[in-house]
């Protein structure tokens, strides 16, 4: 069964303001209370969804989602919101909703890549009805942008959102809640951040309070993961997509975790994983980037990704993609 905060349902209790007799028709088809909102700190995801259902038709506004969405904030992440808060720079606290956004909302998976700009991606990991997922996904963004204005001080207005979804008919409406250019139809739905913004340091930094929070978030973690969940290889993958090459030696990402090398790569063997496989697969990804997004020789790419020379390379890449770079280049070019 998957959960998800009830941040989200009070915003929505709130923006609606139900008067008594209306509570029973926002919270037909579940077994929540008004009690229970206020107080508990999850809901079952299907009663979530059947309370947003009934929103929609009680407010008889399909842009609900960008009304209760606009005062969503790192609050929703819980422990995992002070550990982004507290995070030294804005990456960093972009890699803290990656790493603990779970904790919130459990079917939904994060990834953070760093390249020519910070690319933010989440999806859910089910089928949901049209009109809940989109409102899903503008509060998911609007929790983004409220987050990155956060830590500038400021709108943010060099970026570029993207949603997994039609334009919505009431598109009109997204340039007065979403500060920066807006695409619909999008493979997945995410945020473009400038790469330099993500050095940005953040007034609310405290390294005390950011280790207290990552140690009890990878604790939480591990609960919700339970032993068939690959937890340190998501995140040995994310710490990797979070670096431009050169990519951090195992001893680096194994201390982040306060592991000793050795016990991160049994750990991942447990996963089914190793550093190295997992650090090539990153590697892979970067070199598909540089033949896409760039002109680079295929050498040139080689140097910045580390290979001792364009041969280790080649073979690297036609081992992981199947063909030669030049051939793969080829192909998304056209």
């Amino acid at each position: 069964m998957y959960f998800v905060s009830t941040h989200f349902a009070r915003l929505i209790v709130r923006e609606l303001r139900p008067a008594p007799a209306q509570w029973p028709a926002l919270l037909a088809g579940t077994q929540q209370t008004e009690a229970a909102i206020q107080h508990h700190q999850q809901l079952p995801l299907a009663e979530f969804n059947t309370l947003l259902g009934n929103a929609l038709r009680l407010s008889a506004d399909p842009a609900l989602g960008l009304r209760f969405g606009r005062h969503a904030n790192l609050l929703a992440l819980g422990e995992g919101g002070i550990a982004a808060l507290t995070a030294p720079n804005l990456l960093l606290t972009l890699r803290s909703f990656v790493d603990y956004g779970r904790l919130q909302a459990d079917y939904m998976n994060f990834d953070i890549v760093v390249g020519e700009v910070l690319r933010f991606r989440g999806h859910e990991n089910i089928a949901l009805p049209h009109a809940v997922r989109r409102i899903q996904h503008e509060v998911m963004v609007l929790t983004l942008q409220n987050t990155i204005e956060m830590m500038l001080g400021r709108p943010f207005t060099q970026g570029r959102y993207y949603f997994a979804y039609p334009r919505p008919d009431y598109a009109a409406l997204y340039p007065q809640r979403f500060h920066s250019a807006c695409e619909f139809d999008a493979p997945a739905t995410g945020v473009d951040v400038p790469r330099a913004l993500g050095d940005v340091a953040s007034p609310y930094y405290d390294l005390s309070q950011w280790e207290r929070s990552k140690n009890r978030c990878m604790q939480l973690m591990q609960a919700l993961n339970g032993t068939q969940r690959k937890l340190h290889r998501e995140y040995v993958l994310t710490q990797l997509r979070s670096h431009r090459p050169p990519l951090p030696a195992a001893q680096q990402v194994a201390a982040e975790l306060n592991l000793s090398t050795r016990t991160l790569n049994r750990r991942l063997a447990e996963d089914g994983a190793s550093y190295r496989a997992l650090r090539n697969q990153v590697l892979n990804e970067w070199a598909c980037h540089a033949l896409q997004e760039t002109s680079d020789s295929v050498e040139a790419i080689a140097a910045q990704l580390g290979y001792q020379d364009g041969a280790n390379f080649r073979r690297a890449f036609k081992r992981a993609n199947g063909c030669s770079p030049q051939a793969w280049r080829q192909s998304a070019g056209s």
